[in-house]
């Protein structure tokens, strides 16, 4: 999908210079002696030397190394790979990947064995819609950075990384575009095939053909991409295309090509370095309270916030242990809560969950700022220590309760909206205390050229891993009543139960030239997502591409529920899982009053069906207890711990 926002150029140029590609192939090859056409052959020599002069890509058969050492040659290459298909599709084992859609990704799935992928190994990837694999839960999508970038996705593997779709204008899959993997029997190759996968196109929905794969050997940690079939090309001058691999910081990496469409009946293969003498001492916040660094919406009650957070050993060096600080500040960058940990010794690729004691509460609204940092001397990587994640306290004694990552200031850009006039945009809210009903939600409109409607949609998080699934209320509003260069505040059909989790709120395009408002004005809570379909449809949602630069526009309003689960008070306390999602243990924080000795737990699936349950003994002031979850399948689990009178609701999310 590309945005609105993006002009749309013309493909004559990226087809003359194919063009003059396969006319300097059949030339090379001529076997006929020179006639009076030598005229003509001597004008398109000119032609090819100076094409070739100005596009060394294209003569290259061999590129890198890179500065870890990693080299590449292709099938034109007297070393390189022979190009030959490995066709997975209905073989034994083979998985058939669901709910690819446009700029989507999905997945983890897993490897089948550890591959070595610079100086770390990976289990899981996740499978891109726009033609790469990722280590990383990140999203890329047009326009395609060159390799190596530090900013954007990081941690991946382009292997015809464009603006592929596997749905067409209607949000309808298309037939024989399709995606599969498979792990060979001995566990020792991994093969990813994109079959028939088109471009997306404005006009049309999608325009010509892309069948290609990727292989990853654990024999010899090397990475072959192979291109069956290549047709046609994505409309668009520039950053429309990227082939090649790139670590977990951005910093190192090795790019095949960038903005050249590969040929049919061609291999790539990237080959790990026989001698590393690249040493890497990196220490990074993996991530702030949760997987995504997720804003917060805080009670003003002065409920303390527990500060957490996970860091990692991204080097290929053992770290002895080092510092790391965590700190909430308000909007004059003052310190409100500061904490400093001594880590464990990490190896290569441990990391280690921290839970500092200090703790923030605040009694007054505001925006506020989480910031954990790792302080290893000599951290090769300084870009990945830091992360922040946004707290935003709300005064919950209102009536009603604005949830808002925003400022209210439209930062000007004509707002965000989809060529075509379909699809939208959502944001996730975890609201500060259950039960709750949503009542109100509230879109501002940069602009409606066109004079259309839009609708918004109230969702569940009850899909995998807390993802949105269940459409809960949907309200059309009329072109004749949406307000330009405002906010547009709906009511929904009814009020909304929040009895735990959180919800989403998505704004649907009902036509074209219709845009949502962006604000660029920091924090930025990772929490936006593009979404693909319609108001009758919301099929695929993604992380939105620029979710890390600023926040979309879109609102919701609260209350409180008389009865039910007791909000948390300062007395009673128990935090959010950590890690979450888990594949071992996840921990609670937890901090009770002395009446409360015993806390029992018990654990359903989504269908309510027990899982387990027990008791743990309460330790006097604050704590944590850790839920063993390694026996647990895949999926999103409710805990619900009853301490005295007050009952908890958490959401466990378990992956491998």
């Amino acid at each position: 999908m590309s945005l609105t926002t993006k002009s749309e150029g013309s493909s004559f140029g990226l087809c003359f210079l194919k063009t003059s590609f396969f006319i300097c192939y059949s030339l090379t090859h001529k076997t006929k002696p020179m006639n009076r056409k030598f005229t003509l052959c001597f004008l398109m020599g000119l032609l090819i030397a100076t094409f070739l002069d100005t596009n060394p890509t294209m003569a290259q058969t061999s590129g890198g190394p890179d500065t870890y050492g990693y080299v590449w040659r292709d099938s034109n290459d007297p070393n390189g790979p022979t190009y030959n298909w490995i066709n997975i599709v209905g073989a034994p084992g083979a998985v058939q990947v669901s709910g690819l859609a446009d700029d989507n990704i999905r997945g983890p799935y897993a490897i089948g064995f550890p591959f070595h992928f610079y100086w770390y190994d990976v289990t899981t990837f996740r499978i891109g819609s726009n033609g790469y694999i990722g280590f990383s839960s990140t999203p890329v999508a047009h326009p395609f950075p060159t390799i190596p970038t530090a900013t954007g996705i990081q941690n991946y593997m382009a292997i015809m990384a464009s603006d592929l779709t596997f749905t067409d204008a209607s949000s309808t899959p298309i037939a024989g575009t399709e995606c599969w993997y498979w792990t060979s029997p001995t566990e020792d190759t991994l093969v990813v095939s994109y079959i028939n996968v088109p471009f997306w196109d404005a006009a049309a929905g999608y325009t010509g053909s892309n069948t290609f794969q990727i292989i990853l050997s654990k024999t010899d940690s090397s990475i072959t991409y192979q291109y069956e079939a290549q047709i046609g090309t994505y409309n668009n001058p520039g950053n429309f295309v990227t082939i090649g691999i790139e670590n977990n910081s951005g910093n190192i990496g090795l790019q095949h090509s960038h903005d050249i469409f590969p040929v049919s009946q061609y291999a790539i293969k990237f080959s790990y370095p026989q001698i590393v003498n690249f040493q890497v001492n990196d220490a990074s916040t993996s991530f702030v309270n949760n997987e995504s660094t997720g804003g917060l919406f805080l009670s003003a009650s002065g409920t303390p916030y527990t500060m957490t957070s996970q860091v990692k050993n991204t080097g290929n060096q053992p770290l002895s242990s080092f510092n790391v600080q965590s700190r909430v500040i308000n909007s004059l960058n003052q310190n409100q809560a500061l904490g400093t940990i001594a880590t464990n010794a990490l190896n290569p690729g441990d990391t280690q969950d921290l839970i500092f004691s200090q703790t923030f509460g605040s009694t007054t609204p505001g925006v506020f700022r989480h910031i954990n940092n790792t302080q290893l001397t000599g951290d090769a990587t300084p870009s990945n220590n830091q992360r922040e994640l946004e707290l935003q306290v709300v005064d919950t004694t209102q009536s009603s309760i604005l949830l808002s990552f925003d400022t209210g200031l439209d930062a000007g850009l004509g707002g965000l909206s989809w060529s075509g006039g379909g699809g939208g945009a959502g944001v996730q809210f975890v609201p500060p205390f259950t039960p709750c009903n949503v009542d109100q939600v509230r879109v501002y409109i940069a602009a409606n050229n066109n004079l259309v409607g839009f609708s918004v949609l109230v969702l569940d998080d009850d899909g995998v891993d807390g993802t949105p699934l269940t459409v809960l209320d949907s309200v059309y509003v009329d072109p004749a009543n949406v307000i330009v260069g405002s906010w547009n505040t709906v009511t929904l059909n009814a009020p909304i139960q929040i009895n735990s989790g959180s919800f989403y709120v998505a704004w649907m395009m009902a036509g074209d030239g219709i845009s949502v408002g962006q604000n660029q004005v920091t924090p930025i809570s990772n929490r936006t997502f593009e979404v693909l379909g319609s108001a009758s449809n919301p099929v695929a949602w993604a992380a939105y591409r620029y979710r890390e630069l600023e926040d979309l526009m879109i609102n919701a309003y609260i209350s409180k529920i008389p009865v039910g689960i007791a909000e948390n008070t300062a007395s009673q306390i128990v935090g959010q899982p950590y890690p979450n999602p888990s594949s071992s243990y996840a921990n609670i924080s937890y901090e009770l009053s002395n009446q409360v000795n015993m806390v029992a737990y018990r654990v359903l699936d989504l269908n309510g069906r027990l899982v387990t349950d027990g008791t743990w003994p309460v330790r006097s002031g604050k704590s944590a207890w850790s839920l063993d979850v390694t026996h647990f399948n895949n999926g999103v689990y409710q805990l619900e711990i009853v301490a005295g009178v007050d009952t908890f609701v958490r959401k466990v999310s378990v992956i491998r």
